[in-house]
């Protein structure tokens, strides 16, 4: 086998890299107070050097994952030897936490990395999920309007979009909650959602797992031919996140809206595993085995940039538009206090029945409505971007 271990995303994914300008994405962030939750991802920890290398005045991480925010010390000290940040240990579900690091930090832009995102363990654990997805977000969102920031940054993610599954569901609740806050003009802090695709080469993705196969000489499985999703890079999704703040503290009109990236066409996971066998000069089906297993519970052939009943816009941006759709405020309240409830109590049952609501409240919506349409409007206002 070759010795070569690293993968090209150009190649595996079939299409070029977009052009993006962290530089002068990043300059908006000089002299600012920034805190990220989720620091010690992989986007986090990625963001966490942008803005380290934009000359803020300080930079604060926060993260439940010791070994994770260690790593990122080391890094961000190696990096900046003279920027003034601190790792906190601390999980967005405990708000007298958050609360505490707020008061004393007072940041004034806030980037909301954390999730729990894998869908399987959401959808084996959703109370844990609501608890960390939802009440992290609400906890976070509290405490950055409480002590003043300019702005709080969600990232969201394509499974929102007619989710399938409990992951799906407690982040577009999440995306609702925030886009209900950013519609209050009285509200000091501007509440900017972004929505992204699966980031190559994250942790627990996809692409590791058939890294680790490919490694060791084992079947890369897959779990349908025809499953295809949507993928961007980490500079593209921290040129993402950037874009979307600026454009959104500029633009007043983007109040309520949800942002996303054009990623280009959708990979099929089949072809991905294939350039990924080739890649190390092996043959696929010959040396390495393509295996089929079955679809997990929740998982969807395809994903879409769009719901029903949202609408696609351009922005000024090259890469990155709008989405404009209307929610229930009422029903995101109710939601919230609910899943608060249930939570406390660890009921399983009662959290798994208030999502499914989520889950099931665009089965009505005809499927080329649900799939094709959306993809197709995001292009279009892509293409026909504001000058």
């Amino acid at each position: 086998m070759s010795s070569r271990k690293t993968y090209d995303p150009e190649e595996i994914l079939g299409r070029k890299e977009q052009e993006v300008e962290l530089v002068s994405l990043g300059a908006q962030l000089a002299g600012k107070r920034v805190l990220i939750t989720g620091a010690a991802g992989t986007i986090g920890s990625a963001l966490s050097r942008a803005v380290a290398a934009s000359a803020p005045e300080s930079l604060v991480a926060y993260d439940h994952d010791e070994y994770g925010l260690y790593t990122l010390r080391g890094t961000l000290d190696e990096l900046q030897p003279n920027l003034q940040r601190r790792v906190v240990l601390g999980d967005v579900r405990d708000k007298a936490r958050l609360d505490q690091v707020f008061k004393i930090e007072k940041p004034e832009i806030v980037f909301h990395v954390a999730a729990l995102k894998h869908v399987g363990m959401v959808e084996e654990n959703p109370a844990e999920g609501a608890a960390t997805n939802v009440l992290g977000t609400r906890n976070t969102s509290d405490v950055a309007r409480k002590y003043g920031a300019q702005a709080m940054v969600l990232i969201s993610t394509d499974k929102a979009v007619r989710p399938h599954n409990m992951m799906g569901a407690t982040k577009k609740i999440a995306e609702e909650l925030c886009r209900a806050r950013d519609m209050d003009s009285q509200s000091p802090t501007r509440h900017i959602i972004v929505r992204f695709g699966n980031v190559f080469g994250s942790s627990g993705s996809v692409v590791p797992l058939f890294a680790h196969q490919i490694e060791r000489l084992l079947p890369v499985t897959i779990t349908h031919p025809e499953v295809e999703r949507y993928f961007m890079t980490e500079r593209e999704a921290v040129s993402l996140v950037l874009e979307a703040l600026q454009i959104g503290l500029e633009d007043e009109g983007s109040r309520g809206s949800i942002f996303f990236h054009d990623m280009g066409p959708g990979v099929r996971i089949a072809d991905l595993a294939r350039r990924m066998i080739t890649s190390q000069g092996l043959r696929p089906n010959v040396d390495i085995p393509i295996v089929i297993t079955k679809l997990r519970a929740g998982e969807k052939i395809s994903e879409a940039l769009l719901a029903p009943g949202e609408t696609a816009e351009a922005t000024r941006s090259k890469q990155v538009a709008l989405a404009r759709g209307k929610i229930d405020r009422n029903q995101v309240t109710l939601t919230l206090n609910g899943l608060d409830a249930a939570c406390r109590l660890s009921d399983e049952i009662a959290v798994r029945r208030m999502l499914s609501n989520y889950i099931h409240s665009d089965a009505k919506a005809p499927e080329q409505i649900r799939a094709k349409v959306p993809a197709k409007d995001a292009a279009r206002a892509l293409d026909g971007r504001k000058s």
